[in-house]
């Protein structure tokens, strides 16, 4: 992966301000923060096919909730490939 130039992100105060929050709670860096933001931005507004991109970018799941997670995934999945064919 080539390095890319920095994207800069004009925030208000109270948004920045809880960005640095959260960041100083659980000892992310703020570009962790944003590059997990837009993954999910972009899975959620695209549907499953950025699911290497989620898996690249996202924090895995716990052990545990990765396996409930699979079933409302795949129903997902299989409710998008329905409206895909209903088109």
């Amino acid at each position: 992966m080539t390095a890319r130039p920095p994207l800069s992100v004009r925030l208000d105060d109270a948004l920045a301000e809880r960005l640095e929050r959260h960041c100083a709670e659980t000892g992310t860096t703020r570009s962790q923060v944003v590059k997990q933001s837009v993954a999910q931005y972009l899975i959620a507004q695209s549907g499953p096919t950025l699911a290497s991109l989620a898996e690249a970018v996202l924090p895995a799941l716990p052990k545990r909730a990765a396996a409930s997670a699979r079933a409302p995934r795949q129903k997902r999945f299989r409710d998008y490939v329905r409206e895909k064919r209903r088109r």
